[in-house]
């Protein structure tokens, strides 16, 4: 009876899916599954004695086969993972054990998941390639919109001028406040048009239409990020300009590990009333949406525009 349980374990042993072997002190085997002797062979062409060939075997890198892990293909396609570890009977005999398991759904998945990465990784390098384009066309926009007005305030500055002449006024009565800056703002746009879009540029453009940008901070390393946090101290210069009679712009930057902003004021007079947002605001907003920004504006006390934007990290470019 005995016998026959022996018997019936040897042979539940034997046909175990898995690889089971075991070997004593010296390193002698002294049990191994048919599974086991299969795998080995395979992957050896030889047959399994002792346990020092076997971590010979798994600890050379440089077998065919071999993946991260312990893991290793055999020619059928399958994936098998190897692991040792001692183990002590009850009367105190150590033993090590080694085992190999059928992982070749676990390396079908990793692989699968690791080309879904490279997938997303070309994705989002193809989006950021696209984000790129998209903020170009719409600083193109904002110069064209910035143009539109400049034509207009010409426009109206001739209509006045023609008026001032027919009535015969000194030439001394004659303001030309507006055509300067009209002038200024539209030498500024063929500036922006090369591609001009630095803080330094900026800082020449304010001076060139009579108002000083007073900076607290500084821009971001994200060129993108810092792309828009100019284009917003670029349209509130041109508007505290405008609108507001300001010769100054106070620009207070900060940045932290996710986001830049900027927060901006002038020292011009106070809106009469609730801002109403035209071309240059309208695409400013939208940019920023765009990039995953937002933008808020305050007219009481004073005007005051705040800009969030995300900055990428290194890593994800």
């Amino acid at each position: 009876m005995k016998r026959f349980m022996r018997n019936s374990v040897k042979e539940a042993f034997d046909n175990l899916p898995s690889g089971v072997c075991f070997f004593d002190r010296n390193g002698i085997l002294t049990l191994c599954n048919h599974q086991m002797y299969r795998l080995f062979f395979a992957l050896t062409g030889s047959d399994l004695q002792c346990l020092t060939e076997l971590q010979e075997f798994l600890n050379d890198e440089t077998k065919a086969g071999r993946e991260e892990n312990q893991v290793y293909l055999l020619e059928d396609g399958s994936a098998w993972q190897f692991a040792l570890e001692e183990v002590t009977t009850r009367d105190q005999n150590i033993y090590s054990q080694v085992t190999a398991s059928d992982v070749t759904e676990l390396y079908r998945r990793k692989k699968e998941l690791e080309q879904d990465t490279r997938a997303l990784e070309e994705y989002g390098r193809r989006m950021r390639r696209l984000s790129a384009d998209i903020v170009t066309l719409i600083r193109e926009e904002e110069i064209l919109n910035m143009k539109m007005r400049v034509h207009d305030d010409i426009g109206r500055s001739v209509i006045s001028t023609r008026r001032f002449l027919q009535q015969n006024r000194p030439m001394e009565e004659l303001d030309l406040t507006v055509w300067k800056n009209a002038v200024s703002l539209l030498k500024h746009d063929n500036e922006l048009s090369k591609g001009q879009d630095s803080l330094e540029e900026l800082m020449d453009a304010a001076q060139g239409i009579g108002i000083k940008i007073i900076l607290e901070g500084k821009l971001p390393e994200d060129t993108d990020a810092a792309e828009i946090l100019l284009a917003a101290m670029r349209e509130c210069m041109t508007n505290a300009v405008r609108h507001a009679k300001a010769g100054e712009l106070y620009v207070h930057l900060t940045c932290d590990e996710n986001t830049a902003s900027a927060v901006i004021t002038n020292n011009g007079e106070m809106p009469a009333g609730e801002i109403v947002e035209g071309g240059g605001l309208t695409s400013l907003r939208s940019r920023i949406r765009k990039y995953g920004g937002s933008m808020q504006i305050r007219y009481v006390p004073e005007f005051e525009m705040t800009v969030v934007v995300p900055l990428e990290l290194e890593e994800n470019r």
